[in-house]
C-alpha cells in the first residue's frame, strides 16, 4: 500500500508539469492567424495603405520606379506616292485616273464578252476599256471580257456567249454583264449567281444589242455602251458599284522590280506578245506575230500595265461545241478558271516587271495584287489588260 501511495506522489508533479505545457500550446495557437496562400502566377500588389483608393492614382513611392508608359502606336506613314481610289469619289477604281466628267463614276461598269477568232479580227472598242481580261476557252482560243465605266464606246464587239470565268469576273468588278448567250449549264450557272437578276443576255434582251448586216453571223453582233447604260438605268441596275477590286496607283514606278520590255505569252491559237515602248511609257501588243489593232482607229492597242493572273485551269464536262465530247483531254468543253484563293503574279509596268500574288480569300473579298511581304503593288494610272494564263504555261519576260 505504502508503495502505492509513493507512486502516486511521484507521478504528479509529472501531471502537473505536462498540463501546464499543454496549457500555453493551447494558448499560442490561438493567438496565431492563418495564412493565405499566395495563388501561382499572380503578381501580389504593395498596397501603400491600408484605406480606401482614392480616385486618382497614388503617387509611387520614391524608391520605387514607376511603372513606363508605353508609346502610342503609330500607324505606318502613308506613301504619298500612292493613289487610292477607295479614298476619292472622283477616281476611277479600275484605271486611277480622274474623268473629265465624275458623273461616269456613278454608271455601273459594263462587263463585255468579246470574241477573239480570226474572223473577227479587229475587234471596234477595246481601246477605250478601263481593262481586258484574256482568257483561255475551248478549242485553244481565248476570249475578252472587257470592262466599261469612265469611257464609252458607240460600237463594241464582235460580242459573243458567256464562259465560266464569267460567273467570277462581273463579281470582281460588280458589273453587269452583256453577252450574246451561252450553253444551258453555263447560262443556269450564271442566271442562278449573285448577279443573275442583272445580266443583259442578247438571246433575250435583243433590243440593247444590233447587228451589222455587212458582216456575216454570228460575227456581227455589237453594241453600243450609252445604249447598254440606258437600258440597265430602266431596269433599276444603274447604281454606283461596290467593287470587289482593293487596287492602288502610283504614277512613279514604286521600288524594286526587274527590267523587262517584253512579254511573250504561248497562247495555242494566237501567241500574244508585250513590248515595252519608253517614249510612251505603255506597253504594246502583238497577237498571232502581228500588231493587234483597234479597228475604229488603226491604232495599236496598248495598255498603261499588263497583269498576268496564273490560275488553276479544270476542263469540265460542259460541252460548248457540238453534243459529244471531242479529244482527250476534251478539246470542245468549257474551262473552269478558278479565280479564287490565290495565284501566282506578275505586273508589268514602265518598263519593269514585278512580282508577287493575286489574292482573293472568298468571293466578295477585295482581289488584290500584293508583293511577298502582302503589300500592295501599285499599278500604274491608266487601262490594265489582265492575261490570265493556266499555272504550267510559260510566260517569257525579257530585260
Amino acid at each position: 500500500m505504502h508503495s502505492s501511495i509513493r507512486r502516486r506522489f511521484l507521478l504528479a508533479p509529472v501531471s502537473l508539469l505536462m498540463l501546464a505545457a499543454l496549457l500555453v500550446l493551447l494558448s499560442g495557437c490561438a493567438a496565431q492567424p492563418q495564412a493565405t496562400p499566395t495563388p501561382t502566377k499572380t503578381p501580389r500588389l504593395e498596397a501603400a495603405s491600408t484605406a480606401p483608393a482614392p480616385q486618382a492614382p497614388a503617387a509611387p513611392m520614391a524608391d520605387t520606379p514607376a511603372p513606363a508608359t508605353p508609346e502610342p502606336t503609330q500607324p505606318p506613314t502613308p506613301d504619298p506616292n500612292l493613289i487610292v481610289p477607295a479614298n476619292d469619289p472622283g477616281l476611277s477604281p479600275f484605271t486611277g485616273l480622274r474623268p473629265a466628267d465624275p458623273a461616269v463614276l456613278a454608271r455601273r461598269p459594263l462587263a463585255i464578252k468579246v470574241a477573239n477568232q480570226a474572223s473577227v479580227h479587229p475587234q471596234s472598242g477595246l481601246s477605250q476599256a478601263d481593262v481586258v481580261v484574256e482568257s483561255r476557252v475551248e478549242y485553244s482560243e481565248t476570249r475578252f471580257t472587257v470592262i466599261y465605266q469612265s469611257q464609252s464606246v458607240e460600237r463594241v464587239g464582235s460580242i459573243r456567249s458567256a464562259r465560266l470565268i464569267d460567273v467570277e469576273l462581273p463579281t470582281i468588278f460588280d458589273a453587269v454583264l452583256c453577252f450574246s448567250g451561252g450553253v444551258q449549264p453555263v447560262r443556269q450557272m450564271l442566271q442562278n449567281s449573285d448577279f443573275g437578276d442583272h445580266i443583259l443576255e442578247q438571246a433575250v434582251n435583243g433590243p440593247a444589242f444590233f447587228r451589222d448586216p455587212t458582216i456575216k453571223a454570228p460575227d456581227n453582233l455589237f453594241a453600243d455602251t450609252a445604249t447598254l447604260w440606258n437600258t440597265i438605268t430602266q431596269r433599276g441596275w444603274n447604281k454606283p458599284p461596290e467593287p470587289s477590286a482593293a487596287w492602288a496607283f502610283s504614277e512613279a514606278a514604286p521600288a524594286g522590280g526587274a527590267p523587262a520590255s517584253q512579254a511573250d505569252f504561248p497562247y495555242p491559237r494566237f501567241r500574244v506578245r508585250w513590248t515595252y515602248d519608253a517614249a510612251s511609257g505603255r506597253w504594246l501588243r502583238f497577237m498571232g506575230g502581228q500588231p493587234h489593232i483597234e479597228k475604229a482607229d488603226g491604232q495599236q492597242l496598248t495598255a498603261a500595265n499588263v497583269v498576268i493572273l496564273g490560275a488553276n485551269h479544270v476542263i469540265t464536262l460542259i460541252v460548248e461545241d457540238g453534243t459529244e465530247r471531242r479529244g482527250n483531254p476534251c478539246i470542245n468543253c468549257s474551262i473552269e478558271i478558278q479565280l479564287w484563293g490565290e495565284g501566282p503574279l506578275k505586273i508589268l509596268r514602265d518598263g519593269k516587271v514585278y512580282e508577287g500574288k493575286w489574292l482573293r480569300p472568298e468571293r466578295h473579298a477585295p482581289f488584290r495584287f500584293v508583293d511577298a511581304a502582302g503589300v500592295d503593288i501599285p499599278l500604274k494610272p491608266g487601262n490594265s489588260w489582265w492575261q490570265v494564263v493556266p499555272l504550267d504555261m510559260q510566260v517569257t519576260v525579257n530585260p
